[in-house]
């Protein structure tokens, strides 16, 4: 018996917590020896029986986080605007991400924060079982490393601080400075779970999570070191190669990936009335706190919605099919999946290093990844050094279409000098680009080191 659900599509799913430690127990009759299935003690999920509840256990909490934290990541950039009525939302549209009591980054912040220690937890307990002999799915431990890996990942991206709290242990911030070891945490996951499946959909989702990873931590290394804080927003002529990422090891795990499986596939969270709710869904569709920003949509009359795609193919000339895609799916649903890697992600990591490298022979990988993923996307036009949009000029707005609301944009807009036509002269995210989120006000008031009200 097990509680993964996995689609031809690449989706997982998982039930809530209560049930992989609850239903699940009463549905076996041998898992667990407990009287009452609904009081789970420590050591019983620690038994070979609960491996598979823990790993779905890991999962849920770090799907539940993600999804909480890339509601106000994406309204701080311009993927999203806000046209509700909360001010802390305001806030963020106009591009202040650095206020430890807003109310959505710090009710995300705890949400996030139980997704990266569930996640170490299971690694902890499946590395034990292993270690015994006692694994009978290794697969699943290789499972809780990417999950980790997902969670250790989008903390360092989003948050310039933070800390790895233990229940009710306190830990000490990181630093801002030091906030690109969660990159190399997440690596280490992932080369540790890539020991125990490296074919199949799983293999393929750990290495093209570690292509994902090491981009990142290429952009963190560039945007974490602007060299003028205070000055103009357009810093990217400042910026190595104009800000794009040339990594080669990044490249490479992205071409390992494609190998695995070279389809348009995609790995996605997954949001269902049965199983998880969808923050993103609830603020967007039905609270319409949000909608889509103004650079990509023509809003309805009442300028809640989408009227219509206003973003166009540079190419083509028409209203852009990917984003158009995008919205007929995300248009009124409450339970909204979250693209987390896919093949076009992949093609997108080896087209930006070999345009920063520009040697003939890069920009034939270049042109051959951009029109591979033009050619999934539905675009006819194909790109070629003659094309009269330069070759920067289409890698973002690839990116831009087919990365949508999938918690790149912001670093996007930061490393190729633009910005959210809602930011603010004085904001942060124009007087300091690089700045993302803070530990906030929920664990700066519990925590010992954050607090000086409390001895550690």
């Amino acid at each position: 018996m097990s509680l993964r659900d996995i689609s031809s599509a690449g989706r997982w799913s998982a039930p809530l917590l209560a049930l992989c430690l609850g239903v699940f127990v009463a549905g076996c009759d041998s898992l667990i020896d407990v009287e009452n299935p609904n009081n789970v003690l420590d050591e019983d999920i620690r038994k070979p029986e609960g491996a598979a509840s823990v790993a779905n256990g890991a999962l849920y909490t770090v799907e539940d986080g993600y999804d909480f934290m890339l509601v106000p990541y994406t309204v701080l950039g311009d993927e999203g605007h806000w046209i509700g009525s909360r001010d802390a939302w305001r806030e963020l549209d106009f591009g202040i991400p650095t206020d430890i009591n807003n109310e959505f980054i710090d009710g995300a912040f705890d949400n996030f924060a139980q997704g990266r220690w569930m996640a170490d937890e299971a690694i902890k307990i499946l590395e034990g079982l292993d270690a015994d002999g006692e694994l009978g799915e290794r697969d699943l431990l290789a499972e809780a490393y990417l999950w980790a890996a997902i969670s250790y990942t989008a903390i360092a991206d989003w948050m310039d601080d933070f800390a790895l709290s233990d229940r009710k242990e306190a830990g000490p911030a990181i630093g801002a400075a030091n906030m690109s070891s969660f990159y190399d945490t997440a690596l280490g996951y992932l080369t540790s779970g890539l020991a125990i499946a490296s074919t199949g959909d799983l293999g393929r989702n750990l290495t093209a999570m570690k292509a994902r990873t090491q981009h990142a931590r290429a952009v963190w290394n560039m945007i974490g070191s602007f060299p003028n804080p205070g000055g103009p927003s357009n810093l990217a002529a400042t910026l190595p190669n104009g800000g794009l990422v040339m990594d080669a090891g990044a490249a490479a795990d992205a071409a390992a990936a494609l190998a695995l499986d070279g389809t348009d596939w995609v790995f996605q969270f997954e949001y269902t009335s049965a199983t998880l709710a969808s923050n993103l869904g609830f603020q967007f569709n039905e609270r319409l706190e949000h909608r889509i920003g103004d650079l990509w949509i023509n809003p309805t009359a009442d300028d809640k919605e989408v009227e219509s795609v206003k973003m166009t193919d540079p190419i083509d000339g028409v209203p852009d099919p990917r984003l158009e895609d995008f919205v007929d799916t995300f248009a009124g649903d409450d339970f909204l999946d979250i693209t987390i890697l896919s093949g076009r992600l992949m093609h997108l990591i080896i087209a930006e290093d070999a345009l920063a490298r520009g040697t003939p022979a890069d920009m034939t990988t270049f042109a051959s990844s951009i029109n591979t993923v033009r050619g999934w996307g539905g675009v006819t036009g194909t790109w070629s050094a003659a094309s009269a949009i330069t070759a920067d000029s289409i890698l973002r707005h690839e990116r831009g279409v087919n990365l949508f609301m999938q918690g790149v944009r912001v670093h996007d807009l930061y490393r190729f000098g633009m910005r959210s036509d809602n930011w603010q002269t004085t904001s942060p995210a124009v007087q300091t680009p690089g700045t993302f989120f803070p530990i906030t006000i929920i664990e700066i008031r519990s925590n010992c080191h954050l607090n000086q009200d409390f001895e550690c």
